[in-house]
């Protein structure tokens, strides 16, 4: 048993190597070739190009694993079957689900690499591809605005904004809460917040302070507000998107926000997708394999690529849907990140207990 799982298990292996490196060329010489312009122009040393697809590298690799995944399952599987292969082993006594062991354990194995270089190396790795951009690229545009922002300045005042403008430094319908311990003593709501002469001001809204006796309201039209960390070049360099977050990143910030009173469900999808994501992986091998094993001598190379691309097509398809869904609130969280995982795992087993053992 151990040579029949050492020769399935190289016979995936040689392909998934061989369908990774392939995927990864192909993805940085069509990049390499759409921002060629931009790297002359910019005058990007060669060494600093090489590092900038070096570490565009994790990326591509997570993003691409499910389908070399799929693909390797379907031309080894595949190519036994059709050379009958699979046949002599069923009929040698081993089981369908004997075979397909050395796969399941490998695809487990590459979900959890997967999920390690989603959440440590493609955070850091864009990150620096970002600084390496900002650095040679003095007009590149930058991003105008900044959506639901949540920060703790030097007082432990907790700051939130619904919209910021990077370059006007204007925010719009502020919070800012002041708490002792875990009481609320004041809190200032204000429609407009905007940086002028190294000072906030705080347009139309009110103050309101909490004492054992109850509630006082004090409205005004101008107040300014000073902090010494709140500043907008500190506003714009530590708020990033999900995809730049690792795991303990982003549930960091989505417990900052709850504190905040915000509803951090929006990011609740992401943190769930940085562990869904990555077991595409399994689910994606445990539903291809057992259409591979029925392939026959007639069932050329061209079907088993068409199945995979249709298969992983069909999987993204669904898992931006709930997604989207997700962020929307029109499903949980968990639900969104999930689902496709949930309807891919339940057919993929439904597959093989049908499949001839």
């Amino acid at each position: 048993m151990p040579i029949l799982n050492r020769y399935i298990s190289l016979k995936f292996t040689h392909i998934l190597i061989f369908a990774i490196l392939g995927f990864i060329s192909i993805f940085i010489i069509v990049d390499l070739i759409e921002n060629l312009d931009t790297f002359i122009n910019n005058e990007y040393p060669t060494k600093i190009v090489i590092e900038f697809y070096l570490n565009y590298i994790p990326f591509i690799l997570v993003l691409i694993l499910p389908v070399a995944m799929l693909i390797s399952a379907l031309f080894s599987i595949g190519n036994m079957a059709r050379q009958n292969e699979i046949m002599a082993m069923k009929a040698a006594g081993i089981s369908l689900y004997r075979i397909f062991t050395p796969l399941f354990l490998i695809s487990i194995l590459v979900s959890f690499l997967a999920m390690g270089i989603a959440n440590y190396l493609v955070p850091r790795a864009t990150e620096r591809q970002t600084d390496l951009r900002e650095q040679y690229e003095e007009r590149r545009p930058r991003k105008e605005r900044l959506d639901n922002v949540y920060i703790r300045d030097e007082n432990d005042r907790r700051i939130s904004m619904r919209y910021y403008n990077v370059h006007s430094h204007v925010g719009n319908t502020v919070s800012i809460r002041k708490f002792t311990d875990d009481y609320l003593q004041s809190r200032i709501d204000a429609k407009k917040i905007t940086w002028q002469d190294s000072v906030w001001l705080l347009e139309n809204g009110y103050e309101r302070i909490f004492t054992e006796e109850g509630e006082t309201a004090i409205p005004f039209e101008r107040r300014i507000f000073k902090s010494s960390t709140l500043l907008p070049v500190n506003i714009a360099k530590q708020l990033k998107i999900p995809e730049e977050m690792s795991y303990a990143e982003l549930k960091d910030f989505i417990r900052e926000v709850e504190r905040n009173g915000a509803d951090p469900d929006r990011w609740r999808v992401d943190l769930y997708l940085k562990i869904a994501l990555p077991f595409a992986n399994f689910i994606i091998v445990l539903f291809g394999s057992p259409l591979s094993s029925s392939q026959t001598r007639r069932s050329g190379t061209a079907k088993g690529f068409g199945i995979s691309l249709a298969v992983t097509f069909f999987y993204f398809g669904i898992l931006k849907t709930t997604q989207a869904m997700g962020h929307n609130g029109k499903i949980s969280p968990m639900l969104a990140a999930w689902f496709a995982n949930i309807v891919f795992g339940v057919v993929g087993i439904i597959v093989l207990l049908r499949a001839r053992k």
